[in-house]
């Protein structure tokens, strides 16, 4: 599996056999068994950052006992709340 940057947080699914990845532009989901990318979060004020500037990168995720919420802290000191569909 290839991020294509450098990964600061990795996490596994509670009830799929799914791998997350925080890197410096996004997280990326990836099924395990099928080795492909289910998913990719970026939040939409993101694209709004100059070149000149650096977007916040995620430094820790945590999934919901459920599996259905992931949670993502980010170095701008927010935590962001995504939920994830079931593929």
């Amino acid at each position: 599996l290839d991020a294509g940057e450098i990964i600061h947080s990795l996490c596994f699914s509670p009830n799929r056999y799914w791998l997350c990845a925080g890197t410096d532009k996004e997280i990326k989901i990836w099924d395990l068994e099928s080795k492909v990318v289910v998913d990719t979060l970026r939040p939409a004020s993101f694209d709004d950052i100059s070149e000149k500037g650096r977007a916040p990168h995620c430094t820790s995720l945590q999934w919901s006992p459920n599996g259905a919420t992931l949670f993502a802290g980010y170095s701008d000191h927010l935590i962001r709340v995504y939920t994830i569909a079931s593929a």
